[in-house]
């Protein structure tokens, strides 16, 4: 059954939005009906307004930070299988230039923004993350807490990343700082910087093609993560 859209059409109807803790409590109200169980209700609804309502991260001022950490987003994929890094990594290299420019300081990229930022950056400023090989010599791809794990290894430890930016796509960035604070980094969004947004009907990843189906997927994602947080929580693995 599809879900039915009201989109607030107007101002006025903005304007007259609720506040945060009267929609918790009220999607909170609404799950208790549907689930018969309040106590699962209200860790539900503040699960959803912390990580499916939420899409901004704090933020940095650019004078503050230490390094920059800049994960990438789809890909080009050629006829004969090779990947490029496509407009929107393209995008991503951008921001972590203008960075770069305004702060001098190092630039951990995953590397399809290492590949377009190109010479813009100083070899000895730059250091491109990539897969890894499988002892089948297969590529191993990171995922994105792999990423921030591997910033971490390059830089010589978690104190050696200090204060971080983080250059991840728009609807990307919560999640990309989240999981890097949850590896120990200090990151956060640089300070009155835009994230790129401008997704690429050609990507080679079916799921960032287009802005409704990357949401759901990071809806999914995000999620999943949750899911597992709960499984090891119960299996004692987590605080």
């Amino acid at each position: 059954m599809a879900a039915m859209v009201y989109p607030l059409d107007s101002r006025a109807e903005q304007e007259q939005a609720i506040s945060d803790e009267q929609l918790q409590r009220a999607i909170a109200a609404k799950l208790t009906g549907q689930l018969k169980d309040k106590e699962v209700a209200a860790s539900t609804a503040a699960f959803l307004m912390t990580h499916i309502l939420t899409w901004q991260n704090r933020t940095l001022p650019l004078a503050c930070a230490d390094s920059i950490l800049a994960f990438a987003f789809g890909n080009r994929i050629e006829p004969n299988g090779n990947q490029l890094p496509g407009p929107m990594n393209e995008d991503l290299a951008d921001v972590a230039v203008e960075l770069f420019q305004q702060t001098n300081k190092p630039v951990y990229a995953q590397w399809e923004v290492a590949q377009a930022v190109g010479d813009r950056i100083p070899s000895h400023h730059l250091f491109a993350i990539y897969p890894r090989l499988t002892a089948k010599g297969t590529i191993d791809y990171l995922c994105t807490k792999g990423v921030a794990e591997r910033a971490i290894e390059l830089a010589g430890g978690v104190s050696g990343m200090g204060k971080t930016l983080v250059v991840a796509f728009y609807e990307h960035s919560l999640r990309t700082i989240d999981t890097a604070k949850g590896v120990g980094i200090d990151a956060y969004a640089p300070e009155g910087v835009e994230m790129p947004n401008r997704f690429d009907a050609e990507s080679g990843q079916q799921w960032t093609q287009d802005h409704l189906t990357y949401v759901m997927h990071e809806i999914r994602t995000r999620a999943t993560n949750e899911r597992e947080r709960l499984i090891a929580k119960r299996n004692n693995l987590v605080d």
